[in-house]
């Protein structure tokens, strides 16, 4: 890749700006064009909820997550369901501790993203109206105005009618059959008390009859309103709805809602005059383009779906995983192009089909779990009553609607992880589904339990007592389920293509994986291992399985490692390496004579390492250099006086060559790793082969 090369980036949203930030960050020259002016008329939209694996990962990736929180809005349980009687539904779609997605205001990220962009990096009022394809995969680009660029690499982030993708495909958005009207009520805490406690703190769905009325409170107090409908294309145009004339439209409104509890319709009763129509779009599933050299797209300009939430949060996701590909490209753009493109789309994939399983819930009301969820789910289902809610027994707890009559296995994996995390945040982590999902499975178990299964404790969620008597048996029957499974299952590691991702520190990358692969190339000439270097990821890598494996030390970082599968490798002895010409140092180190020489620390401020074991005591000392491996502290002591302890197998195959001599310590020193992985990969047959090999590789001598 060109060491400087230019990117242009067309879309000012949150995906473009995070994209531009991340790139900037990383010492790379981007700008964005934007068709809007710098202050522009146009309302920035709704409140955003950033999801953990999307958002707000995009933010830390950016280094903006302290900026973010200073201004973003904690949401907790702020959210009300009602019937078009106004009836509060059973809020059992928002379990207490779901507090893992704050909201912001779309125009306070804006303006956080772009303070963070060096100055002039945002063309201001430059629509793009041409793009023609250069040699070497460069682009001339032709703005309003008359302005001409050119780029390296050109980045379609503008939206669901983008400009760039009908470069790359014929793929056209598609009507869902959801049209909008938009209201709001400035300063509703003010100007309407009772509107703004209707709403509540956050956000309000009164939702029935194949239409509704979503409230959100914006940061500034104003009420934003949704008001939706199941309708053909052109219903905006031709329902008669004057909406340059605020009175006449307010009163036709009103007549769709005719039936509807008052205090509901006057959201649209008092709004300001500001009505504003648009009917909903998505793509195609299936929207995909050939692999082009210097150009590609993120968020909705690739993949748009129908939904007010996850919208953002999917471009803000591509925007970090594509900055990081351009980033690590090195000399082959288009390969690292070609990376992201394939993972931005099995994500978004991913993401239509959890949704699409979610949708025999219907659009009742109760079964909603936000905004983008019930578009969605109207959407898709066509002409499908939706009626009220099942009504609840007043004696049962508030979270209790009526049981299901059938059982639903696939609760089972969902139920575990909750009753071993405590937490909805942790438990969708751990099962490897979104916290929206993990939030509907847990509404599903309290009503078949009716029970509330978790309740909040202080700051924390405990489990009530009938779900604590669950945790043994339900561990019990997933793992029985799991061994009758493993019976049917087969892998022949010498026709596998099976890819393995692993994170391992240098010692065992030299001494145990080195090995493996070399004996792999026989008997499995087609699996592949990726080995990773330890690094403050890791563990969220390992939980989210984007990690198959990982070896670490069992007593350091410990409380991170609780909730995985574990199986630990024979111990290597630690030994003192210095110089061969160290004049001071003799056949043996006692800890005292150790702790008195110049030594050299292995771990980071990120990454600590203290397991050391030397009898009862650990390794203490005068340490006067720092190294994040056991080879660099090898090389640092190479001609100098300093010490390093590296185990003893790792010297053997290195310090000879550095001529560096080995020290036995006094006491005897260890260091023991083990392997660690998710419990849901325990009878994964390959998985189980792979770790035998391992165990195999650090036992020979």
């Amino acid at each position: 890749m060109n060491s400087t090369p230019r990117i242009a980036i067309i879309g000012g949203g949150p995906g473009g700006l995070t994209l531009a930030r991340i790139l900037q960050a990383g010492g790379i020259d981007a700008v964005v064009y934007e068709r809007d002016p710098a202050d522009p008329v146009r309302d920035q939209g709704a409140t955003l909820d950033l999801h953990p694996e999307y958002g707000l990962h995009a933010l830390r990736e950016a280094g903006l997550e302290n900026e973010f929180w200073a201004r973003a809005r904690p949401r907790g349980l702020d959210m009300k369901i009602l019937g078009k009687d106004a009836t509060v539904q059973p809020q059992d779609v928002t379990p207490e501790d779901d507090t893992g997605r704050p909201e912001i205001d779309r125009r306070a990220l804006r303006e956080i993203l772009l303070d963070a962009l060096a100055p002039d990096s945002v063309r201001w009022s430059h629509g793009l109206t041409a793009a023609t394809a250069l040699a070497g995969g460069r682009h001339e680009l032709h703005f309003d105005g008359g302005a001409v660029e050119t780029c390296d690499l050109l980045i379609g982030a503008d939206g669901i009618w983008s400009r760039v993708r009908p470069t790359l495909t014929e793929a056209e958005p598609e009507y869902s059959g959801i049209s909008c009207i938009e209201i709001g009520v400035p300063e509703a805490h003010r100007t309407r008390p009772a509107l703004a406690a209707l709403v509540g703190r956050g956000s309000m769905f009164a939702l029935q009859d194949e239409k509704g009325l979503i409230a959100q409170r914006d940061g500034d107090g104003r009420l934003r309103i949704h008001i939706a409908f199941r309708v053909p294309e052109d219903w905006l145009a031709t329902n008669g709805i004057p909406y340059d004339q605020p009175e006449r439209a307010r009163a036709a409104i009103l007549e769709h809602f005719a039936d509807w509890a008052p205090q509901l319709t006057d959201l649209v009763r008092h709004c300001d005059d500001t009505i504003v129509p648009h009917p909903l779009y998505g793509l195609p599933v299936d929207t995909s383009w050939p692999v082009t050299p210097g150009r590609t797209l993120l968020g909705d300009a690739a993949h748009g779906m129908v939904s007010l939430c996850w919208g953002v949060n999917l471009a803000m996701r591509d925007a970090a995983d594509l900055a990081r590909a351009v980033i690590g490209a090195g000399d082959d753009l288009t390969a690292a192009i070609a990376g992201y493109e394939r993972t931005m789309r099995e994500r978004a994939a991913s993401m239509v089909k959890e949704l699409e399983g979610h949708l025999d819930q219907g659009t009742e009301p109760h079964r909603v779990r936000n905004i983008g969820d019930y578009f969605r789910r109207m959407a898709v289902h066509g002409q499908q009553g939706s009626g009220p809610a099942p009504s609840t027994d007043r004696g049962l707890p508030p979270v209790v609607a009526d049981r299901p009559t059938k059982i639903d296995l696939n609760l089972l994996v969902p139920l575990s992880a909750l009753l071993t995390e405590r937490s909805v945040t942790r438990a969708a982590e751990r099962a490897f589904v979104s916290q929206p999902a993990m939030s509907t499975a847990l509404a599903k178990l309290r009503r078949h339990f009716n029970d509330p299964l978790l309740v909040r404790a202080g700051r924390t969620m405990a489990l009530t007592p009938l779900a604590e008597s669950l945790v043994d048996p339900v561990k019990e029957l997933l793992g029985g389920m799991y061994g009758v499974l493993d019976r049917t299952e087969e892998f022949d590691p010498a026709t596998s293509t099976r890819t393995f991702n692993l994170v391992a520190d240098d010692y065992v990358t030299i001494v145990m994986l080195r090995p493996l692969l070399s004996e792999l190339s026989e008997a499995a000439p087609d699996v592949r291992v990726s080995v990773t270097g330890v690094h403050t990821g890791m563990f969220d890598r390992l939980r989210r399985g984007q990690s198959d494996l990982l070896i670490w030390p069992p007593n350091v970082l410990a409380d991170e490692l609780t909730s995985f599968s574990r199986g630990d490798l024979p111990p290597d002895e630690l030994v003192a390496v210095v110089d061969g010409d160290h004049p001071d140092v003799g056949p043996s180190l006692s800890l005292e004579e150790l702790a008195d020489l110049p030594g050299i620390g292995i771990g980071s401020q990120a990454v600590p390492w203290s397991g050391f074991t030397f009898g009862e005591g650990g390794v203490s000392g005068r340490t006067v250099a720092m190294s994040d491996t056991f080879v660099g502290a090898a090389c640092l002591v190479s001609g100098t006086r300093m010490v390093a302890v590296i185990p003893r197998r790792l010297f053997e195959r290195l310090g000879h060559a550095m001529g560096l001599r080995a020290v036995p310590l006094e006491p005897p020193g260890e260091l023991t790793e083990a392997m660690y992985w998710h419990p849901r990969n325990t009878a994964d047959p390959a998985h189980r082969w792979l770790r035998e090999r391992i165990q195999e590789m650090a036992s020979r001598r």
